[in-house]
């Protein structure tokens, strides 16, 4: 089948791969995106990530939190001139104070609410007024809000290279919500997952598709691998056991102290309050990346 360039493109830069491999890839796989990034993981090219995103889009990510409410969202402009404009940068503040003050449900409620903010008008009928002014097409994309219980939860939040990727991290605690060193534990964790981009708190929240699915890439690996049969089952045990320290946020290596793991670094705050703590949600959003 026919292939286009731009396509090529896409999967080069998710993969970072040539762009013959690339072409052929698609070929193998009738132009489907994720079934070519995961044909190029079977035949062995690691460099294919394991959550490929999108190529970034300009905008910005931005975080409004307080102990018990925090709320993360995107907006996209299609050049990073536009997200410099001021009147950009202002109606990035004028969205948050009003997502934060309606606290919606979801994104297509989010872009519903209106506010005196906003000139009385919706969101979504703001912004495209500010289209209009500006010239060029602007999305209120993401939008995601975490709750916690005040009385045994708290929410803290990380927002790296002005507003590239913004972090929340909802931690529970059996004593000491309001102590320092819960407060850097939030913080740490929150930088860890903006560091590291985790795919799950631990190997229990990984789903057991996503599961099945790296087992089977990690099998046509052995195979193909060259290496006895009797040794492809310690292959992708191996294999599996590396994703789980990749990809679960407690597994991980601590970025701040690569000597211990992020469980280590929780156990060390636990020990400093005295009082069980529990990671209980994670929400990152990278600017322009899949959902």
């Amino acid at each position: 089948m026919e292939i286009a360039a731009a396509q090529v493109k896409d999967l080069r830069e998710k993969t970072g791969l040539g762009m013959m491999i690339c072409k052929q890839a698609l070929i193998e796989n009738n132009g489907k995106m994720e079934l070519a990034i995961e044909y190029l993981r079977k035949q062995g090219q690691q460099t294919a990530a394991k959550r490929a995103g999108k190529t970034v889009k300009q905008g910005t990510v931005a975080v409004v939190s307080d102990a018990s409410c925090s709320i993360v969202y995107e907006v996209n402009s299609e050049t990073d001139f536009v997200a410099r404009n001021d009147d950009f940068i202002a109606f990035i503040k004028t969205l948050g104070a009003v997502l934060f003050t309606k606290k919606p449900a979801d994104i297509t409620a989010a872009k519903k609410c209106s506010a005196p903010e906003l000139g009385g008008q919706t969101v979504e009928n703001r912004l495209t007024e500010l289209i209009g002014k500006i010239g060029e097409n602007i999305t209120f994309r993401r939008y995601c809000r975490v709750d916690a219980d005040a009385g045994g939860e708290r929410i803290f939040s990380y927002v790296h290279g002005n507003g590239r990727i913004g972090v929340l991290v909802k931690l529970a605690a059996t004593a000491g919500l309001d102590s320092e060193a819960l407060s850097a534990l939030g913080k740490d964790l929150a930088m860890q997952v903006a560091a590291l981009n985790p795919l799950a708190i631990d190997r229990d929240h990984i789903a057991p598709a996503v599961l099945a699915k790296e087992k089977e890439i990690y099998l046509t690996q052995a195979q193909s691998s060259g290496k006895p049969e009797k040794i492809w089952g310690k292959i992708v045990e191996g294999k599996t056991a590396k994703f789980f320290q990749e990809m679960t946020l407690l597994e991980q290596i601590f970025v701040k102290n690569q000597d211990i793991s992020v469980a280590e670094r929780v156990k060390e705050a636990e020990k400093a309050i005295d009082a069980a703590i529990t990671v209980k949600e994670f929400v990152r959003f990278e600017l322009g990346a899949e959902e």
